[in-house]
């Protein structure tokens, strides 16, 4: 899909946006369906409208006293014809409106998919949720029924108009004002709805907000008895959705069915002026029942323009909050990336250089002024306290947040630059806190139907998986739950471990996945890296941890202090100078454990 030029958009032509875009990618596509259809429909209008004037001539023949089979006949047979051009229509139009739903509901996954962290960091997930299921619906609603509707309702007015002229102008004029006053006032009650059903479709994501989040987080709900506070949050946002929805119900309740009275009107008003002109002769009696029957057609489609009307508003609302995600940018900010990223037998040479980030406008920077080089299929280790920027550092790596422009260069090209999705397929980071999908371990691993069995095997292998798969009920095939809530917690780190040993790549970005296994398996799995970096291809590898044992096996170690680096180079060095890493060697040593004092994961 085309990058947009950016989310919600507002403007003078910004009613226009959603249109032109619907029409252009997911209408025009399906155009000859949607014709078509539209000719059945002028079709469908045409018997119609024809049937009051066989009602009208087989009224005036019963009087003459004439026989009026012929005119019977001819409405029965239009009314079959009516049932299946009818359906032709609805069939062909419908149809391709649930073929658009598909089409959309693929395109704005696709983009989820693309979006950056920041995005999510923004957006409620409730609200994308409910952009994603309901506002598709009601778009595919608008295209498909009111799309049907605003034709019906052009072509009643059209042909059911020219009958009606055609039978008497003066008439037409006295049942088309109530009309045209009814649809005033309607129009009031139009411009008040299309706010509301905007702040009712938000108020449906902060539902479905607060729904996914307190699922998430049940265990922690039940665990401090805190469910009457997500209840009473649960309950005031009810309530603000249910407000909207009444306030739209009363002007739906008042304005709307005023199309109807003003019908009845009408219908009031032929029977006067009609019955009159009946009597002195310039209308005859099946005329006037010509009329009145013209008017009984167009009727329910005026009536139905309340709910069209509806349908259209939800649906340009829907449109509107779909763009906000159709045309977020890939990227918060930089250039326009097209270069390809280098290939070379090693893993990437990487330069950091004069390197400083900060999350968000008005926040304190969480790396500052970084220089360091990471030589092509090095093991280079990273340390540093809570807060000292370790996680943000190899997230900018994997460019999953987007690093200033020149500030990191990859063998000589600015990371910045770089194709996202290309260097994405060639820089794997494994996190800390890995995410499980709630399917079977060789999917989690694999993160593909039909993964590859001697590379499975070998990453369960290098993962040191392979005891406890013996253990699972269905080995490779267990599900594991929501998030991976059937592993410990060592156990969803070396899944994640086996899913970068799985797909590989010129940059292995590790995140103090060491945390939570025990001193054996950690012996394994470092062994397993060594192996790693000097297999095929050499990888650089890059690996966050507060494990002295770990980095006394790397080539060198960055450490970071509050967003510094502090001191860099082989590890025996650096610990023999006074520093963090030092400290934290000393605190180790005194402790009994080479491990201790290090602090935890960086954000």
């Amino acid at each position: 899909m085309r990058p947009g030029g950016g989310g919600g958009r507002r403007g003078a032509s910004a009613g226009a946006i959603p249109w032109r875009r619907l029409a252009r990618t997911y209408v025009w596509p399906h155009r000859r369906r949607l014709l078509a259809g539209a000719g059945f429909l002028a079709l469908t209008n045409e018997l119609s409208v024809s049937i009051p004037g066989q009602i009208g001539r087989a009224v005036d023949a019963l009087r003459a006293g004439a026989p009026v089979g012929r005119f019977a006949l001819a409405i029965a047979v239009m009314g079959l014809a009516i049932i299946g051009v009818r359906g032709l229509s609805r069939i062909l139009i419908f149809n391709p409106a649930r073929d658009m739903e598909l089409e959309l509901r693929r395109d704005v996954f696709s983009r989820l998919l693309q979006l950056p962290p920041s995005f999510y960091a923004r957006h409620k997930r409730g609200d994308i949720i409910s952009r994603a299921s309901n506002d598709i619906g009601w778009v595919r609603v608008m295209v498909g029924f009111g799309g049907l509707q605003v034709l019906n309702v052009a072509l009643a007015l059209g042909l059911t108009g020219w009958k009606m002229i055609g039978l008497s102008p003066r008439l037409t004029g006295l049942a088309v004002a109530p009309i045209a006053v009814g649809m005033l006032v309607v129009q009031w009650g139009i411009r008040r709805l299309i706010s509301l059903y905007r702040r009712n479709q938000e108020q449906l994501g902060e539902i479905s907000d607060h729904v996914l989040g307190s699922l998430q987080g049940m265990a922690t709900i039940q665990g401090f008895a805190a469910e009457a506070a997500f209840e009473d949050r649960f309950r005031a946002r009810n309530l603000d959705w249910l407000r909207t929805g009444i306030r739209m119900a009363m002007v739906r309740s008042l304005a709307l069915p005023l199309l109807t009275l003003s019908g009845a009107v009408a219908v009031a008003v032929l029977l006067v002026a009609g019955g009159a002109m009946v009597e002195n002769g310039t209308l005859s009696v099946g005329q006037l029942a010509a009329f009145i029957a013209l008017l009984m057609v167009l009727l329910p489609p005026l009536r139905s323009l309340g709910w069209l009307v509806s349908v259209i508003q939800r649906g340009r609302a829907a449109m509107e909050r779909l763009l906000e995600l159709l045309e977020a940018p890939v990227e918060d900010a930089g250039p326009i990336v097209t270069q390809a990223p280098p290939e070379r037998p090693a893993g990437p040479e990487i330069l950091i250089r004069r390197l400083s980030f900060t999350h968000g406008e008005g926040q304190r920077p969480v790396l500052r002024e970084i220089d360091a080089t990471i030589p092509p299929g090095s093991f280079t280790g990273v340390f540093g306290r809570t807060g000292a920027g370790k996680t943000t550092l190899l997230r900018l790596l994997a460019r999953l947040e987007l690093p200033p422009v020149g500030s990191v260069l990859v063998d000589g090209q600015d990371l910045a630059r770089i194709d996202l999705g290309a260097w994405r397929g060639r820089a794997v980071l494994v996190p800390q806190r890995p995410f499980l999908f709630s399917e079977t371990v060789a999917f989690n691993i694999a993160l593909q139907e039909d993964p590859d069995p001697g590379r499975l095997r070998r990453a369960v292998e290098k993962a040191a998986l392979e005891e406890e798969l013996a253990g699972f009920p269905e080995g490779l095939e267990t599900v594991v739950g929501e998030r991976g809530i059937m592993l410990s917690g060592g156990q969803r780190q070396r899944v994640a471990l086996a899913r970068g040993f799985y797909h590989g790549g010129g940059l292995v970005l590790l995140d103090d996945v060491l945390s939570a296994v025990d001193q054996g398996t950690e012996q394994r799995l470092v062994a397993a890296l060594e192996e790693l970096r000097h297999g095929p291809g050499r990888p650089t590898v890059v690996v966050a941890s507060h494990r002295l044992s770990v980095l006394e096996r790397t080539d060198q170690v960055l450490v970071l202090d509050h967003g510094r680096l502090v001191d860099s180079g082989p590890f025996d060095r650096v610990v023999s100078r006074p520093g963090p890493l030092r400290d934290a060697w000393l605190a180790g040593a005194l402790g009994g454990d080479a491990d201790s004092g290090a602090g935890e994961v960086a954000p």
